[in-house]
């Protein structure tokens, strides 16, 4: 009887140790569904979003944090070309300062030579305040295929769009913040978060979203967005929330419509009053306690 009361015993143990590990592990990132998919999840709740869902992951980063009436702009897929100096222009207009999510090949020709505005318009989002992103080099998803969890594979990423970056400016520009393409990333050991904080960044995704992408979807298709519906939709998150990181794109209409959709935003309130723009520095700090 004894010995077959200890092997039980060990038995049970073990299961409770297992359960009790499983119980502990963070809440892993949703599969990514397709965007239309999204949009309608977001258009069924009439407004009310998802839990957290936004542009195809479950955005933890922000979620126990109440940021005030702070907001914070950034602009990710950004080209050196006509379209970022028109974003530029209008964030001096409004004396705001973004960060610049940046995907290195866009700043290099085939050759691997800077492309003809890419140190232009680098230099001037450092020279008027702004700062300089991480959108990984090739913008690739992180957690899939080759990088899901692969430290070479993703360190690799990270140092080449470092080294992309310095070599546009002609210096070394120490980046702080890495946004993952789709803001996904693998959560299993959290490889990637490791290593960027190994290299002084932080992972920085988003808690608003302006669906800008939509505009460029054509017109009839039931994921289309008027640039109208995208301002709405922007204001309408930023009231919902405490504060939060306004995500935006490098795209033509995007271009066209941030005068606008900065005007609107500046009258917009949440429950902590009028919206204040600030930098994605003063949100860090208020997330972390420094």
């Amino acid at each position: 009887m004894k010995a077959r009361t200890v092997p039980y015993a060990l038995t049970l143990l073990f299961h409770l140790i297992v359960l009790s590990t499983l119980s502990a592990q963070p809440t892993s990132y949703a599969p990514k569904p397709e965007r239309h998919e999204i949009l309608m999840e977001w258009e069924k709740a009439k407004g009310v979003k998802p839990p957290e869902m936004v542009a195809g992951i479950y955005e933890l980063d922000y979620r126990y944090y109440d940021l005030g009436n702070k907001t914070a702009i950034t602009i990710d897929d950004c080209g050196p070309n006509k379209y970022m100096a028109s974003e530029l222009d209008t964030l001096k207009k409004y004396g705001i300062k973004a960060v610049f999510f940046i995907i290195g090949n866009y700043f290099l020709d085939p050759k691997g030579k800077p492309m003809p505005r890419a140190k232009e318009l680098l230099d001037r989002v450092v020279n008027e305040g702004h700062v300089i992103g991480s959108h990984s080099y090739w913008h690739r998803r992180l957690d899939a295929g080759e990088y899901r969890d692969n430290p070479a594979a993703l360190e690799k990423e990270i140092d080449l769009n470092q080294a992309t970056i310095d070599k546009v400016l002609g210096y070394h520009y120490p980046l702080a913040y890495f946004r993952p393409p789709n803001g996904a990333h693998s959560t299993p050991g959290y490889v990637l978060d490791k290593i960027l904080r190994g290299k002084g960044q932080y992972l920085t995704n988003w808690t608003i979203t302006s669906f800008d992408w939509c505009m460029r979807i054509p017109e009839g298709r039931p994921d289309h967005l008027t640039p109208e519906k995208v301002i709405a939709r922007t204001v309408k998150q930023a009231s919902e929330e405490s504060g939060g990181v306004v995500m935006l794109h490098g795209f033509p209409d995007t271009a066209r419509i941030l005068d606008s959709l900065l005007a609107a935003l500046s009258k917009t309130s949440n429950k902590h009053g009028k919206l204040v723009f600030s930098t994605l520095d003063d949100i860090m700090k208020l997330k972390y306690g420094q």
